[in-house]
């Protein structure tokens, strides 16, 4: 049976080691109405048709995926899509799955947010990093945060042991094919070799995480 609500989805990562702890599949959705200046994935903003995916088959698919440890939700803005991110996320935490989310909305805003759909959608998540992205307060942390002012919330105990990884990579690059795919927290050199490798490159795949909304 077909869920009734579909998840706009810019682009998938599967086993990645800088978008929250343990090894995660990050799944990228498309459309943001926050538009920070600076945001390293503008691509992601448009509210247009990109992958149309069901939520729960979609969950059952990367539960399926050996070593993962949960799903963390980039984007794009995850809580413009808040009722098929709930649908997932409570998709893959039925099967002993975790879940991180990334969101440009201020925590307090969202704790307190009436809305059914996002308050289903809390209820499946273990980690939280919270705030838009600010330019001028941009930082080259390793809590998961691209600006200051972006907070980090553990909702429950199941991430909460976890600290933000210490030494570790907080950069990844992937291809397929043809294609150049990078993710995760990349300081101003790493930026300076991204854009002379766009510039020869012919096809590249702007995946990035969620740091520079």
């Amino acid at each position: 049976m077909k869920t009734e609500v579909l998840l706009n989805v810019a682009n998938i990562c599967h086993l990645s080691k800088v978008n929250g702890p343990g090894l995660r599949s990050v799944i990228w959705v498309q459309g943001c109405r926050r538009n920070c200046p600076g945001c390293i994935n503008p691509h992601t903003h448009p509210h247009k048709a990109v992958k149309l995916l069901d939520p729960v088959e979609l969950g059952k698919q990367l539960c399926q995926i050996g070593q993962t440890n949960g799903i963390t939700f980039s984007g794009g803005e995850p809580f413009e899509q808040a009722k098929a991110c709930g649908i997932l996320a409570e998709t893959v935490k039925s099967r002993g799955k975790t879940v991180m989310v990334f969101t440009g909305f201020p925590f307090d805003q969202i704790i307190t947010c009436p809305n059914a759909d996002v308050r289903h959608f809390l209820n499946y998540i273990d980690l939280v990093v919270a705030g838009p992205y600010i330019r001028e307060l941009a930082c080259e942390s390793r809590l998961w945060q691209a600006s200051s002012n972006q907070t980090v919330h553990f909702l429950t105990p199941n991430l909460s042991r976890h600290l933000p990884w210490q030494d570790k990579e907080v950069f990844e690059i992937n291809t397929s094919g043809d294609q150049l795919m990078f993710t995760g927290f990349p300081d101003r050199q790493d930026m300076e070799w991204m854009k002379k490798m766009l510039g020869s490159t012919d096809s590249i795949e702007r995946a990035q995480s969620h740091e520079r909304k």
